[in-house]
């Protein structure tokens, strides 16, 4: 019997410091190391607490061949620095914990409006 096996590559990211509540795009390298065709799960989070996350995703990966895919998250509306990790499954079966190199920072920047000014 073939067991699942994968192996997180990376987490590709542009540019680790983002706004508070604007949604981003994580890239991820998954390369599935068995001889077979296996469907995986996956989820990126981050901080342990899930202060945000990606929800679950499902990619078929050929045998030994790499995927890249892309998820979305909305970024936490606390300001802090935030570390970066991947889980990885195959059915209910935890493969892989992945934490990225580098942490994200989440800023909030000052913003102002104007509307009008009226004189009396």
């Amino acid at each position: 019997m073939i067991k699942p096996q994968v192996k997180i590559e990376m987490v590709v990211m542009e540019d680790p410091t983002f706004e508070a509540g604007e949604t981003r795009i994580a890239r991820i390298v998954l390369t599935n190391l068995a001889a077979q065709q296996f469907t995986y799960l996956f989820e990126l989070y981050l901080d342990v607490t899930k202060a945000a996350t990606s929800g679950v995703w499902q990619v078929v990966i050929e045998p030994n061949a790499s995927v890249t895919v892309g998820v979305y998250v909305v970024m936490p509306l606390a300001a802090g620095t935030y570390e970066v990790f991947v889980d990885v499954w195959h059915e209910t079966t935890l493969l892989a914990h992945y934490k990225a190199t580098e942490d994200i920072t989440i800023a909030i920047t000052p913003a102002v409006l104007v509307e009008s000014i009226t004189w009396s």
